[in-house]
């Protein structure tokens, strides 16, 4: 009975953070655009979101939400280990905004 309730409760709260996920491929999308860069590192990209958007503060929360962007849109959002440690998060500015959107709309 206890595991039925833990997957009942990290099934919730997962499809809480997929409902999160357009508003934070927003923030992203603008981060991004907005240093026209295509990439940055965790740290920084982090930094930012949390510096920008000051209701997001859990970083373990948005880390997690990160992840699921890579899962869910790979296409767009990918990381990968540097060749100095760091980690970094690459976009693809090819992808349509609109047709990612609409995927993590669905997603919920």
């Amino acid at each position: 009975m206890e595991d039925y309730d833990a997957g009942v409760i990290e099934a919730k709260r997962r499809q809480q953070m997929i409902a999160c996920l357009p508003k934070l491929f927003g923030m992203i999308h603008l981060i991004f655009d907005s240093m026209k860069r295509l990439v940055m590192t965790e740290q920084e990209l982090m930094y930012k979101i949390i510096v920008n958007h000051p209701d997001r503060v859990d970083k373990e929360e948005v880390g997690e939400q990160q992840k699921l962007l890579q899962e869910l849109v790979p296409g767009w959002i990918s990381g990968k280990m540097s060749s100095i440690g760091d980690f970094l998060f690459c976009v693809n500015k090819t992808r349509s905004p609109k047709s990612i959107h609409a995927r993590l709309a669905e997603a919920e």
